[in-house]
């Protein structure tokens, strides 16, 4: 059978024969910046011994032609991962879709899905009233997060990101949209100096939720912004959910995302495509990046 390996940290996977399996057979492969991270060896949790297959989600066919999605151990982090034509997967890293979808569509409104809906309705609990930010908006999660947020009645959301543009704000323009009042939410996928920036305009009691650093590692957040507001910081990590929290999670945004309610371009590439679309990934793709074979 066929499907793509990293044979050298910093490398795109190449395409290659491996040994054939009896396992759920692979529609599609999603593209993350974890991924990303563990193939250019910088993500903390290390990558998988050497050569190894990336993917650390997928969607399949079981033997009966069910539509599965295949998220969790350690897949694509400490182990080979999805992307080859077959896979053997324990039952717990399996879930059985209720509905018929395009597989595409299921595997990218996983990682990214998860991430994007738990911090707006399971962290911040938005609802009417709220003045949500989101910052790197123009990513896959921010654009979910987004319309989570209008979703759940939110009064007001701002999509921020460094340039402007694709309907988002500029940084440094959020002073004249959110005015004296601030915002009361703050979805924050990068961290770094763009975050302790913006907390200059929060409104006192603020929810603040960081899930990702795509902006740096550490943030040099003022202790007026912080205390002086009583701001609340909530970290949001989809590897510290348990596998039901991460099941009932990944089916309500796929509940939205399947009909139409949250929409997620998806840029889909063939195996054949496979360092064509690592590279896509790399560069900040702006939606998401699905390998179909």
């Amino acid at each position: 059978m066929r499907g793509a390996q990293v044979t050298e940290l910093g490398s795109p996977p190449q395409v290659v024969d491996l040994e054939d399996v009896d396992g759920i057979r692979i529609e599609a492969v999603a593209l993350n910046p974890l991924d990303i991270a563990v193939g250019t060896g910088v993500f903390y949790g290390g990558h998988p011994p050497l050569p190894y297959v990336p993917g650390c989600e997928a969607a399949g066919r079981a033997d009966d032609g069910a539509l599965v999605y295949l998220f969790g151990d350690g897949r694509g982090v400490a182990k080979p991962g999805f992307l080859a034509e077959r896979v053997v997967v324990s039952g717990e890293a399996v879930l059985r879709l209720p509905v018929e979808v395009d597989p595409a569509l299921a595997v990218a409104a996983g990682i990214a899905g998860i991430a994007g809906w738990v911090a707006v309705a399971w962290k911040a609990k938005v609802g009417p009233g709220d003045r949500v930010l989101v910052l790197g908006a123009t990513g896959a999660v921010g654009r979910i997060a987004v319309q989570a947020s209008e979703l759940l009645g939110a009064t007001m959301v701002v999509g921020a990101s460094r340039g402007g543009g694709a309907g988002t704000v500029r940084l440094d323009g959020l002073a004249d949209v959110f005015g004296p009042e601030g915002f009361t939410v703050c979805i924050d996928p990068i961290w770094g100096q763009p975050l302790a920036d913006v907390l200059a305009y929060a409104a006192k009691h603020a929810r603040v939720v960081h899930l990702g650093q795509s902006a740096g590692a550490e943030a040099p957040l003022r202790s007026a912004d912080v205390r002086g507001k009583e701001l609340q910081i909530l970290g949001h990590s989809s590897f510290a959910m348990t596998v039901e929290e991460g099941n009932r999670a990944y089916l309500e945004v796929l509940d939205h995302v399947s009909t139409g309610r949250i929409a997620l371009p998806v840029a889909c590439y063939p195996l054949d495509r496979a360092a064509e679309a690592w590279e896509r990934q790399r560069s900040g793709p702006g939606g998401k990046v699905v390998i179909t074979l």
